[in-house]
């Protein structure tokens, strides 16, 4: 199994280098940019990388033209993804709109489905990221990486490719069965690969939780990483993913439209160290577009540096933050996401997934809210860009899949769904526990 790994490896900077070497010079930079964050060539590098997405977005896109006369990068305006959808045919560059671009869509974590385009460049930079932050963890290419992901909610990857990248994908739902849990289990303790682990801080503590039910002692293996993505690490997950696999298991802060924004380092670390090779890291107040000093509380705004085809200049995530320097390095210290309650389907289990992901499979609605009125009973409001939202049939039929085929639905149509005022949506609540 280990040759086939070390083939994989090879193979896939064999190919890049017959390619020009794109991704290994990103990757090099990156190296380099955020393990010398004092060093004279990484701040010059991260200046002109700035100056040069500015630069590009006031000259080729309508929406940015109007700031061609700026100072910095606080003149110009924060933007959501609600900014973007609204004008999205302003934002993409007059220079990219014919050239070849991937399609990202996102983010029903949040509520707002969105969907946005990167160029080829951006794409070869995130895999550059994707390389070095997961290496950093313990991850090497050619490792068996079992992907614990609501599938459903995502394009699927096909069979040539799982098996070239060496992928197992586990969608997080099914992991709700005994016979699933068990299978992941018993293929890690059986697996020959050098294995991996990506997936939601949920789906790991769903695993020890079963492991806890059945007194489990500590599993064989060969696990060389453990990435968790999406939602918040708790310490007993923590804890017990350690005690059970004796591997330590890292955060990851990143969404889909950008990519890896920071990421804890090894050691029991609980900060995050910030991907300045390629994002700016803003922490804006709460009610205003004035930056807070380190170690106070705000937005994290970030400014993609590579994305050129659609640039998001100062893009509010959507999420809360402390950030900071520890030697020398820029770091967030905590990283809160979107409010999200505890919801039970119609048997009284808990769901332990944030089932608004699927909203992502309707890019037709703008935000999505799914309460919990009662047992069984349950309410979304829906803010659509449409006068009536056609697929309204099929939208319930797939959460029912989720809350039970008896589940009681209703839905009421909105204008906007508001804010806490931390600043965060709510995109489940649960009404029978906040009542």
């Amino acid at each position: 199994m280990r040759v086939f790994e070390l083939l994989r490896n090879k193979a896939f900077w064999t190919v890049d280098a017959i390619k020009g070497s794109k991704k290994r010079r990103h990757y090099k930079e990156i190296k380099f940019i955020n393990e010398n964050p004092t060093f004279q060539k990484a701040i010059d590098f991260k200046k002109e990388s700035l100056q040069k997405v500015l630069d590009h977005a006031v000259e080729t896109t309508s929406y940015y033209k109007e700031y061609k006369g700026y100072n910095s990068i606080e003149d110009f305006p924060v933007i959501n993804k609600n900014t973007i959808r609204d004008n999205f045919e302003s934002f993409q560059s007059e220079l990219y709109i014919n050239q070849p671009k991937f399609t990202v869509s996102t983010s029903g974590s949040t509520g707002t489905p969105f969907k946005t385009y990167q160029d080829i460049n951006k794409r070869t930079r995130n895999m550059a990221d994707t390389i070095f932050f997961s290496e950093k963890a313990g991850f090497k290419i050619g490792n068996r990486l079992t992907y614990f992901r609501m599938w459903n909610a995502f394009e699927k990857k096909n069979v040539v490719t799982r098996l070239l990248q060496n992928i197992v994908p586990v969608d997080v739902f099914e992991l709700r069965e005994e016979r699933v849990m068990k299978g992941v289990v018993d293929s890690l303790s059986r697996s020959k690969s050098s294995d991996s682990w990506l997936g939601y801080a949920s789906a790991y503590e769903e695993i020890c939780k079963y492991l806890d039910r059945n007194d489990a002692s500590v599993i064989p293996n060969n696990l060389k990483s453990i990435i968790a993505m999406s939602e918040r690490l708790n310490d007993y997950t923590k804890q017990s993913i350690y005690k059970y696999f004796d591997t330590e298991v890292v955060s990851r802060y990143s969404n889909v439209e950008n990519g890896i924004l920071a990421q804890q380092p090894l050691g029991n670390k609980k900060h995050f160290e910030i991907n300045e090779a390629s994002y700016l890291v803003e922490i804006l107040e709460l009610n205003s577009n004035k930056r807070v000093k380190n170690g106070e509380s705000g937005r994290i705004v970030i400014t993609d540096l590579f994305n050129y085809h659609v640039p998001m200049l100062r893009y509010d995530t959507g999420d809360i933050g402390v950030k900071d320097s520890l030697d020398a390095k820029p770091i967030l210290t905590q990283v809160n996401g979107r409010k999200v309650d505890q919801i039970y389907n119609t048997k009284g289990e808990h769901i332990a997934i944030n089932l608004v992901l699927l909203v992502n499979n309707y890019p037709e609605l703008k935000q999505c809210q799914l309460i919990q009125k009662a047992e069984g009973t349950y309410h979304f409001k829906l803010n659509s860009e449409q006068d009536k939202f056609l697929r309204e049939n099929e939208f319930l039929n797939e959460f029912k899949g989720y809350l039970g085929e008896d589940a009681k639905i209703t839905i009421e149509y909105v204008d906007e769904i508001p804010l806490l005022a931390s600043g965060k949506r709510r995109v489940m609540v649960n009404e029978m526990i906040n009542s």
